[in-house]
């Protein structure tokens, strides 16, 4: 596979990676003029932009801008970081982030206005729902992707990654509560579950009950959404996408990625 068929699957499977490309390359360095190379999230690569010093301070670059960052460009004279070759290069590094996944779980009433407006807001928008009824392409026509089979396997198969934000709002309450158990033990910036006061102390004991930490209960939102009068399934979307907003800004100005810990 090369870089670009990554960068393709990288995207498809909502991973961010960063793209190197030597922009100057001068005296004896180690590689020439549009060399490139890929980072991935793990720090391995695919092409190489020379090897030695010079690749590795650009892997450590690439794996800080997954973290929050834009695009920049690097130059170094390769003696000063110790590189016999002589010379100097610059390289262009690109992060190529995903667009933030909203990941819904429940395609009811509620679920397809999350999906028609989270759409609007750019989010890669899946939609889980154990009924094919009610998750498929003519009911959903704004989603990226549309699961339609049960939630524990549907779980396993979605990406979660610290861009992912998570709403539960499936038919059953006993849905809820395995979707939210599962959704737990993922990696997720923001996670949310629709229900009463009543219901939603509940599941914290059950989930307490299992050994489920205070410190990780407390970064559930539930009852979901911003206190906004919501009264119909659109309003509701609107009170849930808006405390998504909240957190996905609090996130990009926060100094490093996403505080969440799933």
């Amino acid at each position: 596979m090369d870089i670009f068929e990554e960068i393709v699957a990288a995207r498809k499977g909502n991973q961010p990676v960063v793209l190197a490309t030597v922009i100057q390359s001068l005296g004896s360095a180690p590689r020439e003029d549009g060399a490139r190379m890929l980072v991935r999230p793990d720090g391995s690569i695919a092409g190489t932009i020379g090897g030695g010093a010079v690749e590795q301070k650009i892997i450590e670059e690439a794996l800080a801008l997954m973290k929050g960052g834009s695009s920049k460009l690097i130059t170094y004279e390769l003696k000063d970081i110790g590189m016999q070759c002589g010379g100097g290069m610059s390289v262009f590094v690109e992060p190529l982030v995903p667009a933030p996944q909203l990941l819904i779980f429940g395609a009811g009433h509620i679920g397809t206005c999350l999906t028609q407006i989270g759409k609007m807001l750019e989010f890669s928008v899946t939609v889980v729902d154990n009924r094919s009824e009610f998750a498929n392409a003519e009911r959903l026509p704004w989603a990226d992707t549309i699961i339609a089979e049960e939630y524990a396997a549907a779980i396993e198969k979605a990406a979660f990654n610290a861009r992912t934000y998570v709403v539960i709002l499936t038919h059953k309450h006993s849905h809820d509560y395995e979707v939210l158990e599962m959704c737990l033990k993922k990696n997720w910036c923001y996670l949310g579950m629709i229900g009463s006061r009543a219901k939603v102390a509940k599941v914290f004991d059950q989930l307490r009950a299992k050994g489920v930490t205070d410190e990780l209960i407390q970064k559930i939102h539930s009852p979901v959404g911003i206190k906004i009068g919501a009264n119909t399934p659109s309003e509701i979307a609107i009170s849930i996408l808006a405390e998504i907003i909240q957190a996905r800004s609090a996130v990009s100005q926060a100094p490093r990625g996403c505080p969440s810990e799933a």
